[in-house]
């Protein structure tokens, strides 16, 4: 069987896989570069959430079983694109798979960090995995964001290369609120009835002592992760699963302590005193708000303090010149009730020419796909 590719090389480009943790650091500053230049910034393909997360995921999964398998594109030695891959080893019903995928289904959008040539970088990124097919058996990139003119550019790379590809949409859409005018327009959307009850459980709040506040650097907030936890705790406890948070703190600290200072992250919270009442740990992408983890103290729920941290946000955005407001993946109700936009995800699927790639996908396909 012929198992050449037809990826033609690009003479601009040259791609190399960082594989060892080792090989990441001297990334940082070049990785940071490309990702606050973007045009579309995405909080989850920093360096510093791709770190956070594989130290942890190492640790989880064994590190025989997970490793980073980063893309680097360079231009006369200029990093000028990255691919925030790892490569996985499961086992599906004593069936071995390597897989080539995004970090971790915690990010709700995923892409690659790349310069200005965006099609031709993406050419470059899949004609390096063509190149490297014996190293993997199938990729499989979820979460991936419907921006740049679309997803169609980077399905024909693959088959210009000579892979295999499967292209679906996510089941799961993000909702997102326009921020195009200020709380009280936006209120007029709502009948009356539902108007006047949301602004009587506002002041209710307020009148009980409840304040919201929105934290911007969470890495000057002494004790703030601490906080964050005890709330969490509530929601899950009363879920009966374990926190988010709660689960993953050194994950989260490392996201203040270097997502922080440089304006990807916030905290709002709302507090009664000293005593946090709700919370929502989000990110600055651009001119876009990103609602990541939530959590309230079910004993105060009378005053809707979901709904106050909500319009603290709205306020927020709209003062500081933010165009967006998105719920990130879920179909909670709350998010239809506020908004009837959203944005749509594809997954891409891929394999080689090769018998066992195509064995290797049929069975993970058949026995996983659609988990998580």
């Amino acid at each position: 069987m012929d198992n050449r590719v037809n990826a033609k090389p690009d003479d601009r480009y040259s791609v190399e896989a960082i594989v060892t943790e080792e090989g990441l650091d001297g990334l940082e500053d070049d990785w940071n570069r490309l990702s606050l230049s973007s045009d579309s910034p995405n909080v989850f393909t920093t360096y510093g959430w791709f770190r956070a997360w594989l130290r942890r995921l190492m640790v989880d999964e064994g590190r025989e079983r997970l490793q980073p398998y980063v893309l680097v594109i360079r231009r006369d030695e200029i990093i000028v694109g990255i691919a925030p891959l790892v490569r996985r080893v499961v086992s599906r019903f004593g069936f071995r798979v390597r897989k080539i995928e995004f970090l971790t289904h915690h990010a709700d959008y995923n892409d690659f960090v790349l310069g200005h040539d965006q099609t031709g970088l993406a050419n470059a990124i899949v004609a390096s995995l063509a190149r490297s097919s014996e190293e993997w058996d199938f990729v499989d990139l979820r979460d991936l964001r419907e921006i740049m003119g679309g997803t169609a550019f980077i399905e024909n790379s693959f088959t210009r290369a000579g892979l295999r590809c499967q292209v679906a949409q996510e089941s799961e859409v993000c909702r997102y609120v326009p921020i195009d005018q200020d709380v009280a327009d936006y209120m007029n959307r709502f009948s009356g009835h539902r108007r006047r009850s949301v602004l009587s459980l506002r002041k209710r709040a307020i009148d009980a002592g409840l304040r919201a506040r929105i934290i911007e650097n969470p890495k000057q907030e002494p004790h703030l992760l601490g906080k964050l936890i005890a709330v969490d705790h509530q929601k899950h406890l009363h879920r009966a699963v374990p926190s988010f948070i709660g689960t993953y703190p050194e994950v989260f600290q490392a996201l203040m302590d270097h997502l922080g200072p440089p304006g990807w992250t916030y905290v709002a919270l709302v507090e009664l005193g000293d005593r946090p009442i709700a919370f929502q740990f989000g990110f600055r992408c651009g001119n876009k708000l990103w609602a990541y983890a939530q959590a309230y103290d079910r004993s105060f729920a009378r005053f809707a303090p979901g709904t106050m941290v909500l319009l603290a946000l709205l306020d927020y955005g709209s003062q500081k010149g933010f165009r967006e407001f998105d719920f990130l993946r879920g179909e909670e109700t709350y998010k239809s009730v506020w908004s009837t936009e959203y944005h749509l995800r594809a997954r891409f699927l891929i394999w080689n020419r090769n018998w066992i790639s195509r064995l290797g996908a049929f069975a993970y396909f058949k026995l996983h796909v659609g988990r998580r």
